[in-house]
């Protein structure tokens, strides 16, 4: 019986491959991990936009006050004596 010959696979393609598709999917694997919350968002349905629209919806009355939150910035107050010590500790460098 006569048998089909077999396509030789080259070796370059073959190195190539084994290559490039695990870098490959690590990239998809990274664009998923990115972008997690996005594509739960996508898929989740209309429930968390129903509920993220009436919270914008809210308008605030009159009485109540549209307060910034406090900034956590410390508030540090150098005395003028300070001030001048200091001064003079750089001017002496």
């Amino acid at each position: 019986m006569a048998q089909k010959r077999r396509k030789k696979r080259s070796w370059l393609r073959g190195l190539l491959f084994y290559i490039f598709l695990p870098i490959f999917i690590w990239f998809i694997a990274f664009l998923v991990w990115f972008y997690w919350f996005e594509l739960t968002r996508l898929f989740s349905g209309g429930a968390d936009r129903s509920k993220a629209a009436t919270k914008t919806s809210r308008q605030l009355n009159k009485s109540e006050k549209a307060d910034p939150a406090p900034a956590n910035r410390p508030r540090e107050k150098i005395l003028e004596e300070d001030r001048k010590s200091l001064e003079d500790i750089l001017k002496r460098r």
